[in-house]
């Protein structure tokens, strides 16, 4: 993974991490629950990472162009670690 992106003023996303080999997305929502994104092209990466240094909404962007736009599994869910 590459340098991790933390976001301070989405009420929604956390961080976000891109795995350039992988071509994969990690984010870690507010609620603790991770998510693997796969096949994210590298310029998708690059425009989220700009969108939030403009002050954009990653939860806004995420909606609209990666959530049900590719495949995706969840690889932490805080709901199934407190069972």
């Amino acid at each position: 993974m590459g340098k991790p992106v933390f976001t301070t003023k989405s009420t929604t996303i956390h961080r976000i991490d891109y795995n350039d080999k992988e071509k994969s997305m990690e984010i870690e929502f507010r609620s603790g629950n991770v998510y693997r994104y796969y096949d994210i092209p590298a310029r998708l990466w690059k425009v989220f990472q700009l969108y939030i240094e403009c002050e954009g909404s990653p939860g806004s962007f995420f909606n609209e162009y990666i959530k049900g736009q590719f495949t995706s599994e969840k690889i932490k869910d805080v709901n199934a670690e407190e069972d």
